[in-house]
């Protein structure tokens, strides 16, 4: 595993360890949003857009902003995927405002580092969703669809994730 999955995993852990949530599946992502003073809404939004994590500069506080046509499995991904951006981008945000997530497997052009920060806040996402040392407790026990149920996650995510962790 690279050196940035490593961080990545460990980062997710301590999150999860700070917030009493290392044994607890599923996690509670909009519980950790506000133990990080970030408040989670819901809008309609095209369906090409997740979410957004904006920094609202006259509360001093970071917003994220979730599609609520989106099933919960999903919603829940974009969450811990605005999350990385807070804990991988923040000054970036501060410095922007807003920054917008689109499902960039549906043709959306960008560049390289947006693409790179885009695969590390997925990463973060699905280590803070399925934590390593949570999924390794249950993978004997439960097949691919049962682990998504008890981690609410969709199964693709699970699939990734189980993938990732060579556990697939």
């Amino acid at each position: 595993m690279s050196n940035t999955k490593d961080y990545l995993e460990e980062l997710t852990t301590q999150i999860l360890i700070d917030n009493d949530m290392l044994d607890k599946v599923p996690v509670n992502v909009i519980g950790i949003a506000k133990a990080y003073g970030i408040n989670v809404y819901t809008a309609k939004f095209d369906n090409e857009v997740s979410g957004a994590i904006r920094y609202n500069s006259k509360a001093k506080k970071f917003e994220i902003i979730v599609n609520k046509n989106n099933a919960e499995v999903r919603r829940r991904f974009t969450i811990a995927h605005e999350l990385g951006h807070y804990f991988l981008h923040k000054n970036m945000l501060i410095d922007n405002d807003i920054h917008i997530d689109t499902l960039y497997r549906a043709g959306v052009q960008v560049d390289m580092q947006t693409k790179e920060k885009e695969r590390e806040v997925d990463y973060f996402a699905g280590a803070l969703l399925m934590n390593r040392m949570a999924i390794e407790k249950l993978i004997d026990n439960y097949n691919i669809e049962e682990l998504s149920e008890i981690f609410n996650v969709s199964t693709s995510a699970m699939t990734v994730r189980l993938t990732i962790l060579g556990l697939l």
